[in-house]
């Protein structure tokens, strides 16, 4: 019996153990007064309509005190009985009503007892994981982070299990709105029996995702995992430098610190707007439009935070050579010859001593979402042309910061979900996005200026996606990598309809065979077998792509076109 077989036998054991030990005393209330009763009726005489003396078998008596405990009276048999056997009916009938009504309270006392029902929901949970035909990522946590990369892998087609303890963040997930029913485990993830239980082990199982809120948790998931199934790769977050070095001590795949990616997000909206502005749109299924903030060239920014994150902004500032102002409750552990202001930043005159009114944006990090929304607000009353970020700790405060017309805000949840979500669902999206940190701005803004004149003004959602030039997924297209004139990267970006338009996509990535990198590349570079390419552009154009790519006529009919033209 293998591992998962023996863990679903354990819990379907301990099920009817529980039973069992609630309904002991029911049960033995109703042998002993049946058999009294049974015993009563076999020794008490009768007599017969002749006037001799009879006795009723064990069956018959069993057969009478049935019928009469639940109620159904078929009368006294065989022959009238005498009131001896009457007195004895009249105990029987009583007592046997009793015990009945005891056991049945009992047993529901027991259907609806907490635990006996957890129990249950485990052990269906259990059946219904282990029957899985379909691929699926195992999540640990269904607080901020979760929740929201669920949502984010439905909407790429990823499917599910999730492993929470706590009942209510359960009963929210089961009210999710998905494409498909989450399996749901309530227990805890560091338990091993309980990953064995969400199916780490399962040869479906494609990864688990570490992302409570307790880094402790997280590494003890991560270990366990590494030695159950050696194979899986494990995402964890972690909010400490100390654990991330522990985590990545024994090859975790990936590593996210909310904080960090904070920071960077931040610095790169600073210095890099447009690639900031794609690279959110690229991670984050929500947005559907490219929104690039306009940032100042120069002046300073004021960082008012606190704890970790105020640590990650200031080493990610004087990284990028951004100028800043911390403005912090406690004095940091190492100063530099960077300006420091002891206060919160709630309060007018703390902003007028870091030069608010000479800052091109501020930044509110605290841990309180009142601190940071009460920030923000007398920055804008005292520089109404700050550029803000604000922090938001807690998703019951989504509705005031998402009307609060900020510049950019900083969900913890939404930024893990946002980093995993880029590697798990399109490979070449990591890539892209590694090649994005470094590439420069103007070559960024100009790709982003090509894909609006490709859109023509018009506000389609936007999608990207990824696909191999192979006999797999573009047949139509290998028979002419050898030809004299060999396509070209715009022969694929051809609508192959009418007049044969370009289509709205732009080619972000292309990976040769050989492992090498070209990251925006132009329209006219030559085109190999075993190339990946990651696209983006226009909802439903990767449609008409796979289409083209896979009839040899009509892309013979697009080259022969495109020579036409070059000719």
């Amino acid at each position: 019996m293998n591992l998962s077989a023996r863990g679903r036998s354990r819990i379907r054991g301990a099920a009817m153990w529980l039973l069992l030990l609630e309904l002991r005393a029911p049960l033995i209330t109703l042998i002993v007064t049946y058999a009294i009763s049974v015993l009563g009726l076999v020794l008490i005489p009768g007599l017969t309509p002749a006037g001799s003396a009879y006795h009723l078998s064990f069956l018959d008596a069993f057969y009478l005190v049935s019928f009469t405990a639940t109620t159904i009276g078929f009368g006294e048999i065989p022959y009238p009985f005498t009131s001896s056997q009457k007195l004895w009916m009249l105990f029987v009938m009583y007592s046997t009503v009793i015990a009945w009504l005891y056991s049945i309270g009992s047993i529901l006392a027991v259907l609806s007892d907490p635990a006996f029902r957890h129990l249950r929901s485990y052990q269906r949970s259990v059946s219904r994981i282990h029957g899985i035909k379909y691929p699926y990522w195992v999540v640990c946590g269904y607080g901020a982070a979760g929740s929201q990369l669920i949502r984010f892998l439905d909407h790429s087609g990823v499917r599910c299990v999730m492993i929470d303890s706590n009942v209510n963040r359960a009963d929210a997930a089961r009210l999710s709105d998905l494409s498909y029913e989450l399996d749901i485990l309530v227990g805890d993830a560091a338990e091993p029996q309980t990953l064995v239980d969400a199916g780490v082990q399962r040869a479906l199982c494609r990864g688990v995702l570490a992302l409570t809120d307790q880094d402790q948790v997280n590494l003890t998931v991560s270990t366990n995992t590494r030695i159950l199934a050696p194979r899986v790769p494990v995402y964890a977050r972690s909010a400490t430098d100390a654990n991330t070095r522990n985590l990545r001590s024994f090859d975790t795949e990936i590593v996210v610190d909310p904080f960090r990616v904070a920071a960077r997000s931040v610095t790169q909206l600073i210095q890099k707007p447009n690639a900031f502005a794609l690279y959110h749109e690229l991670v984050d299924p929500d947005l559907n439009q490219i929104e690039v903030v306009e940032i100042p060239s120069s002046g300073h920014w004021i960082i008012c935070a606190a704890g970790r994150m105020s640590e990650t902004m200031v080493e990610a500032f004087i990284r990028e050579q951004i100028p800043f102002c911390l403005v912090s409750a406690r004095a940091p552990g190492e100063r530099g010859d960077w300006p420091w202001i002891q206060g919160i930043g709630t309060e007018a005159q703390t902003l007028r001593e870091a030069r608010i009114s000479d800052a091109v944006g501020i930044i509110a990090g605290t841990n309180d979402d009142g601190d940071n929304l009460s920030i923000l607000l007398t920055a804008q009353s005292e520089n109404p042309n700050l550029v803000t970020v604000a922090r938001r700790n807690r998703s019951t405060s989504e509705p005031v910061f998402g009307q609060g017309h900020f510049s950019f805000v900083l969900r913890e949840g939404r930024i893990i979900a946002q980093e995993i979500y880029a590697r798990i669902t399109t490979p070449l999206l990591h890539q892209f996005l590694g090649q994005l940190e470094v590439m420069p701005e103007p070559l960024v803004n100009g790709v982003l200026k090509k894909l609006n004149t490709l859109l023509s003004g018009e506000s389609p959602e936007l999608a990207h996606f990824d696909f191999t030039l192979n006999d797999d997924e573009a047949p139509g297209v290998l028979p002419f990598l050898q030809a004299a004139r060999a396509p070209k990267l715009g022969d694929l970006l051809v609508d192959p309809g009418l007049d044969y338009p370009s289509m709205p996509l732009i080619c972000l990535l292309l990976v040769r065979l050989n492992g090498d990198l070209v990251p925006f590349p132009e329209d006219g570079i030559a085109l190999e077998e075993g190339d990946r390419l990651l696209l983006w552009g226009a909802v439903g154009a990767h449609h008409r792509l796979h289409f083209l790519v896979r009839r040899e006529d009509l892309f013979e009919a697009v080259l022969s076109a495109r020579c036409a033209i070059d000719d």
